[in-house]
């Protein structure tokens, strides 16, 4: 071994441990990314006897880390710090985590298991031959233990889940409180901006926890990859720089050397490494994007619900037949009041004022017809995103029966995110306020859940890995995120993320 280069030390560690020296470090495994995927694999590859490195752009963070602070939060846990957004025939936000735990950071613990649909058609449209539902069972029994997934007790639901609980139970819908990796959750109602509690299973305080207990993972924090090494068809190297974890400054090179590579940097990170590197192709590295695009709406009722207070998502509509789920959301003060469509004056500031008496909810699409793309420019990364005219209807159908639902609870009056509508007052003015030819730009809409950039397949003329998770063309690059799933999931992803990731790491180390 070159006398410069040092295998790494277990453990976690981060800018202030690596001194001002060049950091040239060696392991069996490299994994790039954090997060759910890159936890998950090094847990299988670990436990299989191989030594793995994970390097990670974003800092640790323990729970009393934490601020329930917007800017802080935006500074620190987010990728863009919060302004990453999707542009095409509307506008879309897409957060993402930033730090070790990748977007598990600041999402809301949701667990739900890939339906048995979803598998059937990767393996059998897609030749995804390694997604077997049996297998799978075994991988989300995995990942639901080692995430405590429960529901929480309704104690710590609170109103916003129970009045949406309410009024889909009178409509007769197939509802129920949502299974979350956050056992120990006190329904502080601030998971977007980390857990103060430690009551989440985020991946570094699950997954990692799995992967460290054999003395052979080291967790590089503060360190953004950005080239890699190559020869013929093999993966020798990457290398970056080292991060002030304040002022986020490049410092001195990170070099670090392995037999096999992973990158887990997430959906919309690791096109952008691949293309970057002349790694993949455009054909279909950075295309295929989709998101799970969501609308909601706010609603007044007469009693209290403070919707700040609560499980931060808790309760759940099933409308999956139909395209979409209900979801109930929390949010902060300062978010609710960013996203009121009331014109600016009296009309906002009197929801302000009545904030403890709304309550909030939405719709989560499969995003069936439409779909985005990744490119890395000139001028930086590009993430576009068109709407479909299927999916623009499920996103208002969607909204249509959030508000039948807050009125069959007894809401007062309904606020759709629908720009230049203020309120809606009674259930038969819902038609009108939401038409079915509301386009896409007219729907304030969100995003959260980036899928499909580097998809898996039979066929590097369909995918840019196959059913192992190796990019093609390359023999020791894997990728293990959310960025191989064939299609949209059509359910919160974090459970399958980290399914795939074991598949993949156990592929690996086969």
């Amino acid at each position: 071994m070159n006398e410069a280069l040092r295998p790494f030390a277990p453990g976690r560690h981060g800018a202030e441990h690596y001194g001002n020296a060049p950091l040239h470090l060696h392991a069996d495994v490299v994994i790039v990314g954090a997060g759910a995927g890159g936890c998950a694999a090094a847990a299988a590859i670990a436990e299989r006897g191989a030594s793995v490195l994970l390097l990670e752009e974003g800092r640790h963070w323990n729970p009393m880390d934490f601020k329930a602070d917007t800017a802080f939060a935006f500074k620190n846990l987010y990728q863009a710090r919060g302004a990453r957004a999707l542009r095409g025939n509307t506008i879309l936000p897409l957060p993402g985590g930033r730090g070790v735990g990748g977007s598990t950071l600041i999402n809301s613990a949701i667990c739900f298991r890939c339906p048995d649909a979803v598998l059937d058609e990767w393996r059998e449209d897609h030749g995804c031959s390694t997604v077997q539902n049996d297998r799978f069972s075994d991988y989300f029994d995995r990942v639901w233990s080692t995430l405590g997934v429960t529901v929480n007790p309704i104690e710590m639901q609170r109103n916003n889940n129970l009045i949406f609980r309410q009024g889909a139970e009178a409509l007769g819908l197939k509802g129920d409180f949502l299974p979350r990796s956050a056992p120990g959750c006190i329904g502080c109602g601030i998971c977007q901006y980390g857990c103060p509690s430690g009551g989440k299973f985020s991946a570094d305080r699950s997954f990692l926890r799995v992967a460290e207990q054999s003395g052979d993972v080291g967790v590089y924090a503060d360190c953004r990859i950005r080239r890699v090494e190559t020869d013929g068809a093999r993966v020798v190297a990457v290398t970056g720089h080292v991060l002030d974890p304040d002022s986020h400054d490049t410092r001195q090179e990170v070099r670090v050397t392995a037999k096999e590579f992973i990158c887990s940097a997430g959906p919309i990170g690791s096109p952008l490494f691949l293309l970057s590197n002349g790694l993949a192709d455009s054909s279909h590295c950075g295309a295929h994007l989709v998101v799970h695009p969501t609308v909601a709406a706010m609603a007044r009722f007469d009693q209290e619900i403070r919707p700040w207070s609560g499980v931060t998502q808790g309760y759940w509509v099933d409308c999956w037949e139909e395209g979409y789920l209900l979801q109930t959301f929390t949010c902060t003060p300062d978010q609710y009041f960013s996203t009121l469509q009331t014109a600016p004056g009296r009309a906002t500031m009197e929801i302000m004022r009545d904030l403890k008496h709304y309550a909030s909810a939405g719709a989560l699409i499969h995003d069936e017809d439409s779909e985005g793309r990744v490119r890395m420019t000139p001028a930086g990364p590009d993430l576009s995103y068109f709407v479909g005219d299927g999916d623009r209807k499920r996103l208002t159908a969607g909204l249509r029966k959030t508000a039948e639902v807050f009125f069959a609870a007894g809401a007062k009056r309904v606020h759709p995110f629908r720009l230049g509508l203020d309120g809606i007052d009674r259930p038969e003015d819902i038609e009108a306020g939401l038409p079915m030819t509301l386009k896409a730009r007219d729907l304030f809409l969100y995003a959260s859940h980036p899928m499909g950039t580097c998809r898996m397949g039979r066929s590097p003329d369909s995918s840019v890995v196959d059913p192992t998770g190796r990019v093609w063309g390359w023999d020791n690059l894997r990728v293990a995120d959310a960025s191989i799933f064939p299609t949209s999931l059509g359910v919160n992803p974090q459970v399958t993320t980290m399914a795939m990731a074991l598949m993949i790491g156990h592929e690996l180390m086969a």
